[in-house]
């Protein structure tokens, strides 16, 4: 679609979301040369539900690596693997950014503070088939954290 002044407008389709169960094992390390801190939060498992996808997040298949910056900022890149309903296999790598909220400011959803934003771009390595779509669709997805039990959910959407 073109706009009337001639650019391409982009629209944002709901796919499918992930809810993502964490062990309470947390490594972080630091400080680092530069200032900032590591992360590594392990997965436990979860769920994929959604109208273009649906199905688990594999046990013990990935973890949260987290580069905590100097300013606060938590450069996210976190690696799963994903099995569809129909039993096929897809990897997925998130990479993006969390922000802290500034204290006294940040949204509350069940009593546990969220971040100012928490946003991120998927790439996906899927077999030929039916999931085919996931490694040739751009997709933003944005992230909430949940507490009891320790867990996160995505929400993906495909740039139109």
């Amino acid at each position: 679609m073109i706009s009337e002044t001639g650019q391409v407008a982009a629209n944002l389709e709901y796919v499918f979301e992930t809810k993502v169960f964490f062990r309470p094992e947390r490594c972080i390390f630091g400080p680092l040369p530069g200032g900032g801190s590591q992360g590594y939060t392990p997965c436990s498992g979860g769920e994929i539900y959604g109208p273009r996808l649906t199905g688990r997040v594999v046990p013990d298949s990935g973890a949260d690596y987290a580069d905590v910056r100097g300013d606060g900022v938590i450069v996210i890149n976190s690696h799963y693997l994903l099995e569809a309903d129909d039993g096929t296999k897809i990897y997925i790598n998130n990479r993006g950014y969390l922000v802290p909220a500034k204290p006294g400011e940040a949204e509350l959803v069940d009593g546990l503070p969220q971040p100012a934003y928490f946003r991120f771009t998927p790439t996906f390595v899927v077999p030929a088939g039916p999931h085919e779509w996931l490694g040739r669709t751009l997709i933003v997805g944005a992230g909430q954290r949940r507490a009891n039990p320790d867990h996160s959910i995505f929400t993906y959407y495909a740039v139109r």
